[in-house]
């Protein structure tokens, strides 16, 4: 049989439309797709915005509002722009000749992608853990004799500049700066004048050195976050299409220019997407009320069974191996936001993030039967030091998931700039002469320590693999709440490196871990994934290059600023000791005394934990050469979760909607598909908005609304 040989359309001979109408469609597309300069100060705003009611909400009122990878400010932002501003300015806009014309996509994806990257700067992702670590170290109330740390910890600090060393100075910050508050409900002008007299009686001066030192660290890192979107992203998205459902989200949920400016986008005309956000909402803000006392005598709503109630039901069955952890532990939990997620995804990528998790808890539970342990509380792990079994695999397959990647992206790069001539090879290199530069000064910031310029740039080697990794997790897997249990410090332990290389002692390592803990320690908002979202919100939506990225630098920088500037204020003015306990309290003590403690032991090579390493990337080698030749076998990304902790609040959820897309997928076709899709996004934004809702409730009025927040453990 023949084939039939078709002839490619030439575009350029179809028939056109009249003169007329092309110019008007022409300007018309221009206008839709034109990024207006009133967007950067816009975007500054927000963030701006966004950064101060983190910090309050936080620490006055106890309420994480960003607490994850998802921005929830600005989800709120751009539901309140597509729902009440824009169709009023698509009035005004015609009252005033498209003067006040109507904020088109691209310029609302140059909003929220400044929001979402700089969701994390103010809380996990920088200023709460920077801020109180700066004062730490040489806080005389903490820093006793007992507790040794000028024994063998502050002594080898790389350099005492990055802290507050003057135990006046941070005698102030822990206590608070002594002038007169004003009386409850006094009026503005007094408010004011107190706030005025306590950023005069703040002692800036005494910040301004350590700040400065720890900044020039940090936006080399950010630097390398925004080169590595770069490198990893072409080859990512065009190449092996991995579908960004952290990105696609937003998107859905902005109006499509083509149907006229201002519209209201039809997720929002959908009776499913309505369904799915009072469920979610609906739920929500019954519990809300409840914690609030609003409705006595009533209870909340249960969503899942936690680590107690777990434990309770399973002791002294065959399953009591699974048992007995930490906040970490067995737990069905269910979360809107992962279900809904968990529906969008690829049915073998959702399968094989709860599946691997499943696995194991078995892994455990056969570990306890065999005589290891009794309970999951007998293999402990942790951020710094510890693997159990399970993490250990996830740790191996995850380096070795990371490499591949970052290998197939750089491969790539190097078939791209072939047969090129040097200037186009050099525009293509850009991101990568980028990372390499930004690698650098960040390896020669921490080489003044004594560890030494090679072994600085393997640990931050080690930091840029981590980084691959977790942002193809984001992309592919659309896990959006992050820990990681292996680090260069896991490796260091584990092959007992302290014993064979003087430069990587114990004495030199442990001081290193403060700084590893300001950007890479609780990475529940990593700027680099959400990087990643943006850059890929840019690319689909077309949006201006050159004004998508000055906006989103622009907004970082001020973000940096503005954040530890505010932080710095408010902790003087409530004093360290009443903000938030973990950020300020006991998160830096525990950190300091885990410092301590490395410098004061020389870890042997741990075979057993190295073997595990070596089974997990044996197994992610394994499953990615299978999957060339099995199309079901199961997809690696679930296994390498096994390092994030949190997926034991996470995996239920993407059960759910597993199993729910299984069920659409089989018995319905593409319409009941897409009506049953509204629902769960729906139930995605219906959780979002009512953490936005309910978060601002409990901050202007004071009221305790409960667990309404991602961040649920």
């Amino acid at each position: 049989m023949t084939r039939t040989a078709y002839q490619r359309i030439n575009t350029a001979s179809l028939a056109h439309a009249p003169a007329g109408a092309a110019a008007r469609a022409d300007h018309a597309q221009a206008a839709a797709v034109r990024v207006r300069w009133l967007v950067i100060p816009l975007s500054i705003l927000l963030c701006v915005l966004q950064a101060i009611i983190t910090l309050l909400a936080n620490n006055v009122s106890g309420v994480a509002v960003t607490s994850t990878l998802i921005p929830v400010f600005g989800f709120g932002v751009l539901v309140i722009v597509v729902l009440m501003l824009n169709p009023i300015l698509r009035v005004l806009g015609a009252v005033t000749a498209g003067l006040l014309r109507p904020l088109n996509r691209p310029e609302l994806v140059c909003i929220f992608a400044a929001m979402m990257c700089t969701a994390g700067i103010s809380a996990f992702g920088l200023t709460e853990q920077l801020i109180p670590i700066i004062a730490t170290p040489f806080n005389p109330e903490w820093n006793t004799p007992q507790k040794g740390w000028n024994d063998n910890l502050t002594p080898n600090m790389m350099n005492s500049g990055l802290y507050l060393t003057d135990p006046e100075v941070v005698r102030v910050f822990r206590g608070g700066v002594h002038v007169k508050a004003p009386l409850e409900g006094a009026p503005l002008a007094e408010r004011a004048s107190y706030w005025m007299d306590v950023a005069r009686a703040t002692p800036w001066h005494a910040w301004a050195g350590p700040v400065s030192y720890w900044l020039v660290f940090i936006f080399a890192t950010y630097g390398m976050f925004y080169c590595l979107t770069y490198v990893v992203l072409g080859y990512w998205a065009q190449r092996e299409k991995l579908i960004f459902p952290l990105a696609q989200l937003p998107i859905a949920l902005m109006p499509d220019d083509s149907k006229g400016l201002g519209r209201v986008p039809l997720i929002f005309k959908s009776p499913g997407f309505w369904l799915g956000f009072t469920i979610s909402a609906g739920v929500l803000a019954w519990n809300a009320m409840v914690a609030a006392g609003w409705l006595p005598g009533l209870t909340a709503i249960g969503l899942g069974m936690g680590r107690q109630v777990v434990t309770a039901l399973l002791s002294g069955s065959m399953f009591t191996g699974i048992t007995g952890g930490n906040d970490y532990a067995t737990m069905f939990i269910i979360i809107f936001t992962a279900v809904g997620i968990a529906f969008l995804l690829p049915l073998e990528i959702s399968f094989s993030i709860w599946f691997y998790f499943v696995v194991g808890r078995a892994i455990i539970l056969v570990h306890t039967w065999l005589g290891y342990g009794q309970t999951e509380a007998n293999f402990p792990t942790d951020w710094l030091w510890l693997n159990s079994p399970v993490t250990a695999q996830g740790g191996g397959g995850f380096l070795f998931f990371s490499l591949m990647a970052l290998y197939r992206c750089m491969k790539d790069y190097i078939a791209l700039a072939r047969g090129k001539s040097v200037g186009e090879r050099l525009k293509i290199a850009i991101p990568v002469i980028g990372l390499v530069i930004c690698i650098l000064i960040m390896t020669l910031w921490l080489a003044q320590s004594r560890i030494g310029f090679w072994w600085a740039l393997v640990m931050i080697g080690f930091v840029t693999l981590m980084t691959v990794g977790m942002m193809r997790i984001v992309a592919e897997g659309g896990v959006y709440w992050l820990q990681a249990h292996t680090s260069f410090f896991h490796v260091y332990k584990m092959l007992g490196l302290g014993r064979y290389f003087h430069n990587v002692s114990p004495a030199l390592v442990g001081p290193l871990l403060p700084i590893y803990s300001v950007l890479f320690l609780d990475i529940k908002t990593f700027m680099a994934p959400n990087l990643l979202n943006a850059g890929e919100m840019q690319r689909v939506t077309s949006t201006s290059r050159g004004k998508f990225h000055l906006n989103l630098a622009v907004c970082i920088v001020v973000s940096v600023f503005v954040s530890l500037a505010f932080a710095i204020f408010l902790a003087h003015m409530r004093g360290a000791q009443q903000m938030e306990g973990w950020f300020y309290s006991q998160g830096p003590l525990s950190l300091m005394s885990t410092a301590y403690d490395a410098t004061t032991a020389v870890p042997k090579f741990d075979p057993t934990t190295t073997a595990w390493y070596g089974v997990g990337a044996a197994w992610v080698a394994l499953s990615l050469w299978l999957r060339t030749a099995f199309f079901w076998f199961p997809h690696p990304v679930g296994y390498i979760m096994l390092i994030n902790p949190l997926m034991s609040q996470l995996w239920f959820s993407f059960f759910i909607g597993w199993i729910a897309k299984k069920i659409v997928v089989k018995f319905g076709g593409k319409q009941t598909f897409d009506r049953v899709r509204d629902i769960f996004i729906g139930l995605i934004m219906g959780e979002l908005l009512s953490i936005f809702f309910w978060g601002a409730v409990s901050l202007i009025f004071n009221i305790k609304t409960g667990n309404i927040t991602l961040n649920r453990y």
